[in-house]
C-alpha cells in the first residue's frame, strides 16, 4: 500500500521534531550530570578528608583501648586529641622540651629507629622552614622542559656550584592535581624567572590544573576569547 505524499511529509517532520526533543532531553541530563558532578567532587573529598583524619587520628589510641575493654564510639579520638595536646604542652615548656630531647637522643641511638626517626623528623622541619623564610614563598617560572615552555615551581634553596662556582636556585616543580608529588630542579639563578603569583594562587593553579587562574589578569584578556 502507497502511502500518500502529504502522510509521509507529516510522519517525516513527526520523527525528525521528536528525535530533536530526544536528543535536546539528553543533551539537559548530561549538562546537569556534569553540574552533579563538579558540585559533588569538593563535598566527596571533604568528607573522605576528614573522615580519613579521624581515622587516623582515633587509630592512634584505638588498639590499646580495645586491648583494656574501653570501646566507646570516638573516645579513641578524644584520648588521642588529648595526647597531642600533652605533647603539645610538652614541647612549649622548658621541662618538657628537656623530656622530649632526651627521648630524642635515645631514639637516635638505636640503629633502625634513628634511620626513620631523623628522616621523618627532617621532612617535618622542611614543611615549618618552608612557611618561615621569604625565600620559600617565592613562586617562579622555569623553562622546562622545553624552550618556551614554563612551569610553576617553589624556591627552596640557593647556593653555589662547588663545580663551578655558580649561583644556582632549587626549585621544587610540583606536578598537577597533586602538589605533594614532583621533583627538583637546580637552575641557574639568572634562568629562573620571578612570578608575581602568590603561594596561593600558585597552588590553587595546580590544584586544579590551570582551571583556577590568577585574579590579576588584563581587563581585556577575557574579550579575546
Amino acid at each position: 500500500m502507497q502511502i500518500p505524499p502529504k502522510v509521509s511529509e507529516g510522519l517525516s517532520k513527526s520523527l525528525h521534531v521528536g528525535s530533536g526533543r530526544a536528543a535536546h532531553a539528553l543533551a539537559t541530563l548530561r549538562n546537569m550530570l556534569f553540574a552533579g558532578i563538579v558540585v559533588a567532587i569538593p563535598i566527596v573529598v571533604t568528607i573522605w578528608v576528614i573522615n580519613l583524619a579521624y581515622n587516623t587520628i582515633a587509630g592512634i589510641s584505638r588498639p590499646f583501648l580495645t586491648r583494656v575493654g574501653i570501646d566507646f564510639p570516638g573516645i579513641s579520638f578524644v584520648i588521642t586529641l588529648l595526647l597531642l595536646l600533652l605533647l603539645g604542652f610538652m614541647a612549649t615548656n622548658v621541662l618538657g622540651r628537656r623530656v622530649l630531647e632526651m627521648t630524642e637522643q635515645f631514639l637516635l641511638r638505636v640503629p633502625l629507629v634513628a634511620t626513620i626517626y631523623g628522616s621523618v623528623k627532617q621532612i617535618i622541619e622542611s614543611i615549618k622552614r618552608f612557611g618561615g623564610g621569604a625565600n620559600f614563598k617565592r613562586v617562579v617560572y622555569v623553562e622546562y622542559p622545553v624552550a618556551s615552555h614554563y612551569m610553576l615551581g617553589f624556591v627552596t634553596g640557593r647556593h653555589y656550584s662547588k663545580e663551578d662556582g655558580r649561583d644556582v636556585t632549587t626549585v621544587f616543580l610540583p606536578t598537577a592535581p597533586n602538589p605533594m608529588t614532583g621533583f627538583v630542579l637546580i637552575v641557574d639563578t639568572d634562568k629562573v624567572l620571578e612570578s608575581n603569583l602568590t603561594l596561593e594562587e600558585a597552588t590553587k593553579m595546580i590544584l586544579t590544573a590551570g582551571l583556577v587562574g590568577p585574579a590579576h589578569t588584563k581587563p581585556n584578556l577575557s574579550d579575546t576569547q
